[in-house]
């Protein structure tokens, strides 16, 4: 007896939604990220990748040389990285063009910060790979004023006295968030440094990699983070569900960047620190309710198919 013409649409159904329910999210054609320039809500920008100036970025607790994974070798081990950015130019791919907004670091700066821990779970005296623990450490957030361990923030600061350029020795990177993530921040004579919290998110996926040649070593990393808060004054976020920032570009040690002290406020007593070129493209992906009513639909097929073989 041929079974096949009965049961095939039910299990197509069956392997197509659990497919649907496994599978990564999937990016969106739609524009994603809208800025208003005037913290106003009305939106003059929309664009789905920020490029960013040369960054600074410190890694801690990472041990150069270090074997680790293989016969004898050392356990996985947590380092960390702490980075902060500037947006230098902006890009819509859905026109394609650059829609830089005017005055982009001339009357107002979007500066990103980013903490979060690795794992180093593999590493030989010349190579490291990077991948993403089981969870982040409460150390981790900056963005306390928001539920779970925020790793990402993005600031809008209207340039008065100052700006946050990263770059070499004193006063070349501020820190952000006075009186929220870190110390010393907006004192005399920076009283603008550290803007107005826009954005923040954590951390859901992190590969990176790291090679050492003589003196000098390369590395690159893809990082993306869950955005968790928006603040719609300066933000439009036009999507069926969230924003998945994905955080992409290299690192270069040695770094000629030597900052006083870090985004948090605290002074640098670890190497290596790190040259980092990067850029965040933006992407929306369905939310889960979308996916719950594909379940629903191929259930309903289900419901179709059995009832239709019964009559």
């Amino acid at each position: 007896m041929n079974i096949l013409p009965a049961t095939l649409p039910r299990a197509l159904m069956v392997t197509a939604l659990a497919a649907a329910l496994a599978a990564p999210a999937v990016a969106m054609a739609d524009p994603v990220i809208g800025l208003s320039t005037a913290g106003n809500g009305v939106y003059d920008t929309y664009a789905d990748l920020w490029t960013n100036v040369t960054d600074t970025g410190l890694a801690t607790g990472f041990v150069p040389g270090l074997t680790v994974g293989g016969p004898g070798g050392a356990a996985p081990y947590l380092t960390e990285l702490r980075t902060q950015m500037v947006v230098g130019t902006m890009s819509n791919s859905n026109i394609p063009a650059i829609v830089t907004p005017a005055g982009l670091n001339s009357t107002f700066e979007l500066s990103k910060i980013v903490r979060f821990q690795e794992l180093v779970d593999a590493q030989t005296p010349t190579t490291a790979h990077f991948t993403l623990p089981g969870s982040q450490s409460a150390a981790m957030d900056v963005d306390p004023a928001h539920a779970g361990v925020q790793n990402f923030a993005v600031f809008f600061d209207r340039l008065g006295t100052s700006k946050a350029v990263p770059g070499n020795g004193t006063g070349t990177v501020r820190c952000y968030g006075a009186g929220v993530t870190s110390a010393g921040c907006g004192a005399t004579g920076d009283p603008d440094g550290d803007g107005t919290l826009i954005m923040s998110g954590h951390l859901v996926f992190n590969d990176a990699s790291f090679t050492a040649s003589g003196g000098v070593g390369t590395g690159s990393f893809d990082s993306r983070f869950a955005i968790d808060y928006v603040d719609p004054l300066f933000l439009d976020i036009t999507t069926a569900g969230i924003f998945r920032d994905k955080f992409t570009g290299t690192t270069n040690v040695p770094s000629f960047f030597q900052p006083d002290t870090m985004w948090d406020g605290t002074t640098p007593t670890t190497v290596p620190f790190l040259k980092v070129d990067s850029s965040q493209s933006f992407a929306a992906v369905p939310e889960p309710a979308t996916l719950a009513l594909l379940g629903l639909g191929f259930a309903g097929l289900a419901l179709g198919q059995r009832r239709k073989q019964a009559g």
